[in-house]
């Protein structure tokens, strides 16, 4: 069982995956020393990881429940790691939207709490919610530390982050079931703008 667990997780897709696993404190670090360029780079790479594994893994046929887990974790890791790297890059991005902050974290807890309840051991969802606002996150959290003027770009970030979660709810307390496929709550298996969530090849 664990030979087939290590000769899963080396597959090129869940190895892209691993790539923001080991990057986490690389970003961590340069956010504490203030090498905003590094930093960027190192976030840019991560954000190629996150577009491409999924593609990938479908593409040749590796997708699997490891992988999924996976993604997710790392995803979930690098957006609670984005407070911190907005504290230790621009700490008045946090200071002075205090308020906004509490309730988005309000919300994911809430959100958390309901998947784990309702949904417990079941597959996390790729909603085209969540990865709209994943794009949104992984292109623009940088820029929001070179700009006089980032509260745009933090309402969107934010906002985009709150609808993926109130969504993601919603399907958790209308679903007894949830389909790992699912897509969306008001049309499950279907939306008019998911090639933008695919790689050419």
């Amino acid at each position: 069982m664990f030979s087939s667990f290590i000769s899963e997780f080396k597959s090129l897709p869940n190895m892209i995956t691993s790539i923001r696993f080991i990057l986490a404190p690389f970003l961590l670090y340069f956010a504490f020393i203030n090498e905003l360029y590094l930093f960027t780079l190192l976030f840019y790479i991560c954000a190629i990881s996150d577009y491409i594994d999924g593609p990938i893994a479908r593409r040749f046929n590796s997708t699997s429940e490891l992988g999924s887990f996976l993604d997710n974790l790392a995803d979930e890791l690098l957006l609670l790691s984005g407070l911190a790297f907005m504290y230790l890059l621009r700490p008045e991005i946090m200071l002075d939207n205090l308020t906004l902050f509490v309730g988005f974290l309000t919300i994911y807890f809430l959100e958390r709490m309901l998947f784990y309840g309702l949904q417990k051991g079941k597959p996390r969802l790729h909603l085209y919610s969540g990865k709209t606002f994943a794009r949104a996150y992984y292109l623009f959290l940088p820029v929001m530390f070179y700009v006089i003027n980032y509260m745009p770009i933090l309402y969107l970030i934010l906002s985009l982050g709150t609808i993926t979660l109130i969504e993601q709810s919603a399907i958790y307390i209308k679903y007894k079931e949830v389909d790992a496929e699912m897509k969306s709550l008001i049309n499950p298996k279907y939306n008019p703008l998911s090639y933008i969530y695919k790689l050419p090849f």
